[in-house]
């Protein structure tokens, strides 16, 4: 199986693009409109996706650009809210885009699937809680939260807890976590695993004291939770204030160091996430995966930035898209385009090797999992499981 990586496509379109240098007129950039949340609640993981993206535009600019062209990202603010986003959407479609990239959240993604999933634009969501259909227009960042979810019920039964409390936030995020929480325990190894109690608030809410006291009541041995931002510190106060001493879990979406530095004064003592394999690189061999995460560290590197989880969900797909246009041309349609993401396979990225055939449009499962510890004394994370959730 051929593996393609950011490495070889740096290469070929540097030696395709070479003649190019001598032409006197600039082609035209190839542009592609971004839906992201610069502003309002989710601006720390848009502003991470914005990070990767100019990134990418920096490196694949330098190789050459997209057949002779260089590329450029659009950027379009929807200010964490559905509403624009799904406004923003239908002036994408309007202006004849054949693929964007975006939005941020997955009730954004949930608002504008319906818009693009029948004739386009092809469209890759930086959420991982969208669950597109098979085979359309739209793709889902990263490992999907069904499975990342599965890898994290596999860890706690795995070190032997099995009696776990939840406390997730009322939106889209927070209700497709309760789904795949209840999917995840149907599953037959699964057996051992109770949910003792099932607690949820608002992402508007101050505090959820009256929730802890329930959850503290049910005498769990581990807590999930789920939902992003500001909520997650309400959530962690109220840890903090009930006295709860057990591991606690979190949305890989607030996996931001700026974000969680600003809790330590009460971070629980052991707080996890499932994260992903670009968190992992220190147990990677030699390959493909490892060759494109040292692509990915070392462009944040001389940029003087630190890449958070958030960074991950935007840098594999720019790619892929980037791959896409430039094998299928850069005037492609958004049927070209569809067809070849969804028979895309062999790609390596930072979280694995992408297989599309398989139709879940996510293209990586629960082998790019792994589940890592926050340190707040050195403001890092360490993987403290193998691949899948499974107990080192």
């Amino acid at each position: 199986m051929q593996i393609r990586s950011l490495l070889s496509f740096v290469a070929a379109v540097a030696v395709i693009t070479a003649p190019a240098a001598s032409m006197a007129q600039a082609p035209a950039p190839v542009q592609i409109p971004v839906i992201i949340s610069l502003t309002g609640g989710a601006s720390f993981i848009g502003k991470s996706d914005q990070e990767s993206l100019q990134l990418i535009e920096a490196l694949v600019n330098k190789s050459g650009g997209i057949n002779h062209r260089p590329l450029h990202f659009q950027y379009l603010d929807d200010g964490s809210n559905a509403q624009n986003a799904v406004q923003l959407a239908n002036g994408v479609i309007a202006s004849k885009a054949p693929v964007m990239i975006g939005p941020t959240l997955t009730q954004q993604c949930n608002a504008i699937a319906p818009l693009v999933q029948a004739n386009g634009p092809a469209d890759f969501c930086l959420s991982p809680g969208l669950n597109p259909p098979a085979n359309g227009y739209i793709w889902s960042s990263s490992v999907s939260l069904k499975d990342a979810i599965a890898a994290t019920i596999r860890y706690f039964r795995e070190r032997g807890l099995t009696r776990l409390a939840i406390l997730s936030s009322t939106d889209a995020t927070g209700q497709e976590a309760d789904r795949d929480w209840e999917l995840a325990r149907s599953a037959p190894e699964n057996r051992s695993i109770e949910f003792v109690a099932k607690e949820h608030f608002n992402l508007s809410d101050v505090s959820v004291s009256a929730q802890m006291t329930r959850i503290k009541a049910s005498n769990p041995q581990a807590l999930l939770t789920w939902t992003v931002g500001p909520a997650f510190g309400t959530e962690l106060h109220g840890i903090s204030d009930a006295g709860l001493d057990i591991p606690i879990f979190g949305s890989n979406g607030d996996m931001v160091v700026a974000q969680l530095s600003q809790y330590k004064t009460f971070t629980p003592k052991e707080l996890l996430f499932s994260a992903v394999l670009a968190f992992a690189q220190d147990g990677l061999g030699a390959g493909p995966v490892k060759d494109a995460q040292a692509v990915y560290f070392k462009a944040f590197k001389t940029a003087g930035l630190t890449p958070n989880f958030p960074n991950t969900l935007a840098w594999d797909p720019a790619l892929i898209v980037f791959d896409a246009l430039r094998h299928v041309g850069d005037n492609a349609t958004a049927a070209q385009i569809r067809d070849y993401i969804n028979g895309l396979h062999g790609f390596a990225g930072i979280n694995g090797i992408y297989d599309f055939r398989a139709g879940d449009q996510h293209g990586i499962g629960e082998n790019g999992v792994v589940m890592v510890r926050w340190n707040p004394a050195n403001d890092a994370f360490t993987a403290v499981s193998k691949r899948s959730g499974h107990v080192k």
